[in-house]
């Protein structure tokens, strides 16, 4: 939330401990734009088959409701199978080329930009730090790592399920 400035009558002014970026009325606080700038230059580009990957959920979800819009207003029809099939065939393509493409690590540090994330603990899948900055994360999850790197991931999945259930 980017509170407006503390002069209104009309908002109450609020402290929630967190540093506040003002919005001026001759437009944003110049401290929030470089800060946006930042975060865009370090977020990794996604590739082509993710952009078009994306795409396809809206068209999808437009078949699906255009398929069952068909079905109640016209009855089983040759569009409505057309529709169907569609709607089915994308659907079990993107989970078999889910299964042929697995998700890869992200190893790529949001500070530093360096491709040095590694685990945090051994013994844990959340958890990442960087091996080229002081960068750290504990609440991230590093299962993927730990799937890469080869670890026992069952013997890691009991352990935190047992951890959980003493607390």
């Amino acid at each position: 939330m980017i509170p407006f400035e503390r002069g209104s009558s009309r908002e109450p002014e609020r402290d929630t401990g967190e540093p506040h970026a003002r919005l001026a009325r001759s437009g944003p606080d110049a401290a929030l734009v470089r800060e946006l700038e930042l975060r865009r230059a370090a977020r990794p580009r996604a590739g082509l088959g993710e952009v078009l990957a994306s795409w396809l959920v809206a068209p999808l979800m437009l078949a699906a409701v255009a398929a069952g819009l068909l079905l109640v207003v016209r009855g089983p029809d040759a569009l409505f199978g057309w529709a169907f099939g569609s709607v089915l065939f994308l659907g079990s393509a993107w989970i078999i080329a889910s299964s042929l493409f697995p998700a890869r690590a992200e190893r790529t540090c949001p500070a530093c930009g360096a491709e040095a994330l590694v685990r945090l603990d051994a013994h844990t899948t959340r958890g990442l730090r960087c091996s080229a900055c002081a960068w750290r994360d504990p609440l991230s999850s590093s299962f993927l790592l730990a799937e890469d790197d080869g670890a026992p991931l069952e013997e890691l999945a009991l352990r935190e399920r047992s951890r959980k259930r003493r607390w």
